[in-house]
């Protein structure tokens, strides 16, 4: 299989750009951006309308006179890849702007903001009085897989589609709890749970964040039925990890193997076993599947509303609340106070023995 060319080879000294500011970026969904963008950039420099080339200096192309003119041309949709032209959104131009930014700053040239951030209008949140009902949807999908598995291998949880099932409805449950985005429930780990599974630490990642942004750590009290339903995902995942050797500390994990990666041609695909660590991406649509396939199974169970398909829509609706905020960096005073008190009470229980 012929590779396919790269819009930003035309540009190198571009391509090192983008290629710093994605080594800063916060998350994979940003690197996209960022090189969505930069290739945009490099179609907007082979437009007719734009006064420079691919063959001018950085410097030039991210000059604020060219950017107003890239800008113009992206917002109209003209510089669009594929499908049929029409404008782009505020917020596509927003990101738009904050990539420019980064590409800027990776340059080591002055920023230039094509757009002030203002306040946008909030996405329709979901009726908070749905999360009653969602929460009574997991705990049918769980009476469902278990009347029919009993939760045991020899019942059938590894068989058909269960294993998606139960990773669907833990992950739900997280969800309702906390609120987790997709790339703070990708870097869960087992640590992140407390040993008897009250509690679970999510590391908040902001959209929009800089590299220097320091996230922070808060600790939400899970649900009982949330509870259960990690058990059985982590009952699930220890069966799935035999065959994995690396990532073994990932929370979410997926669920079968399959061949993925860039091939070459005369090379043979990568092989990922199943067990290995969820990506952003693939937590989605893990989620979306399993989500269709129940909704049309269970449609006719007792006590059954069927969920939203997408996971920021289930997420939109929590209103969860925060047990403790922990700061990013180590408070080494207040450690040492807290081990000092950890002492004096040893040595008083020691005295009463």
């Amino acid at each position: 299989m012929m590779k396919r060319g790269d819009e930003l080879d035309a540009m190198p000294e571009l391509a090192a750009a983008v290629e710093e500011a994605c080594s800063e970026a916060p998350s994979e969904a940003r690197e996209r951006q960022i090189r969505a963008h930069a290739r945009e950039l490099v179609r907007g420099l082979r437009h007719p309308d734009h006064p420079l080339t691919t063959e001018a200096g950085l410097e030039g192309v991210l000059a604020e006179e060219s950017l107003r003119v890239y800008e113009r041309l992206a917002v109209a949709g003209e510089l669009r890849a594929r499908g049929e032209l029409r404008p782009t959104s505020e917020r596509t131009a927003l990101v738009r702007s904050d990539v420019m930014v980064m590409l800027q700053r990776a340059a080591g040239l002055p920023a230039v903001h094509l757009r002030v951030r203002e306040v946008l209008p909030l996405k329709t949140p979901v009726d908070h009085g749905r999360q009653g009902r969602f929460r009574a949807s997991l705990e049918t999908l769980s009476d469902y897989i278990g009347r029919r598995t009993h939760w045991t291998v020899e019942g059938g949880i590894l068989a058909r589609g269960y294993p998606r099932w139960v990773r669907m409805l833990a992950l739900a449950s997280v969800v309702l709890d906390t609120g987790a985005r997709v790339g703070e429930l990708c870097a869960m780990r087992l640590d992140d749970l407390s040993p008897g599974l009250e509690e679970v630490r999510v590391r908040r990642r902001p959209q929009g964040a800089g590299p220097a942004y320091q996230p922070p750590t808060e600790v939400f009290v899970l649900a009982a039925a949330t509870r259960a339903a990690l058990q059985r995902w982590l009952q699930v995942r220890r069966l799935l990890m035999r065959e994995v050797t690396g990532a073994a500390d990932y929370l979410w994990v997926s669920v079968r193997g399959n061949h993925g990666g860039v091939v070459e041609e005369d090379e043979e695909p990568e092989y990922r076993a199943a067990g290995t660590a969820l990506q952003p991406r693939g937590v989605g649509r893990a989620y979306s599947a399993a989500v269709a396939r129940v909704n049309i199974d269970l449609g006719g169970e007792v006590g059954w509303s069927p969920l939203p398909e997408r996971m920021e829509q289930l997420r939109r609706g929590v209103k969860p609340a925060v047990v403790l905020v922990a700061p990013p960096v180590p408070d080494a005073e207040k450690a040492a106070r807290l081990l000092h008190a950890v002492e004096v009470a040893g040595r008083d229980l020691a005295g009463l023995l």
